[in-house]
């Protein structure tokens, strides 16, 4: 009976060594491994749509903005981002000149990407619903909230309900409490590098959805450092486009 119970034992915990490899291989083919350190080769201030041009601003968007940009060059333009260093909104965090981590948590159903720059971290939900408006108006965040899913290998994130305290990119670009962003993430050039195309929903502020897209380079290399607001950081000389002081 001894002998019968060992083998009793030894199937049992067999089949669940079995179960647990195929749940991960089910796990891995419902999605992608995409953690890691990114690091952008070029920079731009100015947020750029696919295709060229400029992002389809209303008139009264399109005044509002210039406003910005001539207050920017005046000196006066409030942005906490740079003043305060608060976390930068999406999709202005996507442009930033400094790396950013991945990090995937499926056992607690999370995505975290952790950016240097102003310590700024978003959490992605995974495969849950996004709250209703009225629950997230409650507590809107500077860099909204974000829940995900997998198509394949193309990680898909919806962010809505942003505070109004931040610009869609470096130049001033406003946006409404209309805006949402919708994601597409995946590895591309056999993994060595990170394609991230955001659409952008912001009908008080655009004539129609428009698309973003920033490529990254995968760093290994390298390691996360701390940000210190104001004070001296890292070397930005290698990102094109980015002006050294």
């Amino acid at each position: 009976m001894i002998r019968t119970s060992i083998a009793a034992s030894v199937s049992i915990f067999v089949l669940a060594a079995v179960a647990a490899v195929e749940t991960k291989a089910a796990g891995a083919a419902a999605g992608a491994d995409i953690s890691g350190i990114y690091w952008t080769a070029s920079y731009s201030p100015t947020i750029q749509p696919v295709g060229g041009g400029a992002p389809p601003y209303t008139p009264a968007a399109m005044a509002a903005y210039q406003k910005n940009i001539a207050a920017a060059k005046a000196g006066t333009l409030e942005d906490n981002a740079r003043k305060f260093c608060v976390p930068d909104g999406v999709p202005r965090i996507l442009q930033t000149p400094y790396p950013f981590e991945i990090v995937q948590s499926p056992e607690r159903n999370e995505i975290h990407i952790l950016h240097e720059l102003n310590h700024g971290v978003r959490l992605i939900q995974m495969d849950r619903p996004m709250p209703s408006e009225n629950e997230l108006l409650e507590l809107p965040y500077y860099n909204g909230h974000s829940v995900g899913h997998w198509e394949g290998d193309t990680l898909i994130v919806e962010t809505a309900v942003f505070n109004d305290k931040t610009f869609l990119d470096n130049s001033g670009a406003p946006h409404s409490d209309k805006l949402r962003t919708i994601e597409r993430i995946r590895k591309i050039d056999g993994g060595k590098e990170l394609e991230d195309v955001v659409t952008i929903h912001d009908p008080g502020v655009f004539t129609k959805d428009w698309s973003a897209r920033f490529v990254y380079e995968k760093r290994s290399d390298i390691r996360m450092m701390e940000y210190n607001c104001g004070e001296k950081h890292r070397d930005l000389s290698s990102v094109k486009g980015v002006r050294i002081p």
